[in-house]
């Protein structure tokens, strides 16, 4: 009756975790589609971060604050650079300062969790939303 139960509970176990699976693949397959169809449209409109999100911007308006922003983007990429070793160790050291806190099962979840990377981590320290193509590009 023993054996029963636990081959129950694995064949559970392993429908779970294949059901698992399946949802995150689909989710990757439909976030690359997205991202793919999203890359290839000409008419693609950038959403801006705080008030210019909010207003109805013509194409000009657009045109121009999108050529100023890639004006300035060598500056600003740069200061990131500058700046990101500096919030990634202050990132780390909040979680280290946080984790005791946590009971057992709260810290492998915390530790679970992917740490933020880049523009993510500008986003936490700075309320401050970075726009779409200022993600940190892997190196």
């Amino acid at each position: 009756m023993n054996e029963e139960l636990e081959y129950g509970r694995r064949a559970r176990m392993r429908s779970l975790i294949l059901l698992v699976v399946v949802l995150l693949v689909g989710m990757l397959l439909g976030a690359a589609e997205e991202r793919y169809v999203i890359g290839r449209s000409p008419a693609r409109e950038r959403s801006y971060p705080g008030a210019l999100g909010r207003m109805k911007l013509t194409a000009s308006q657009r045109a121009t604050i999108d050529s100023l922003l890639e004006i300035e983007r060598p500056r600003l990429d740069a200061i990131v650079q500058r700046v990101l070793p500096d919030l990634r160790a202050e990132a780390d050291s909040l979680r280290a300062m946080i984790r005791p806190v946590l009971t057992s099962e709260q810290q492998r979840t915390f530790d679970r969790e992917p740490r933020a990377q880049g523009a993510e981590l500008l986003r936490r320290f700075s309320k401050v939303a970075a726009p779409p193509s200022s993600a940190e590009s892997p190196r």
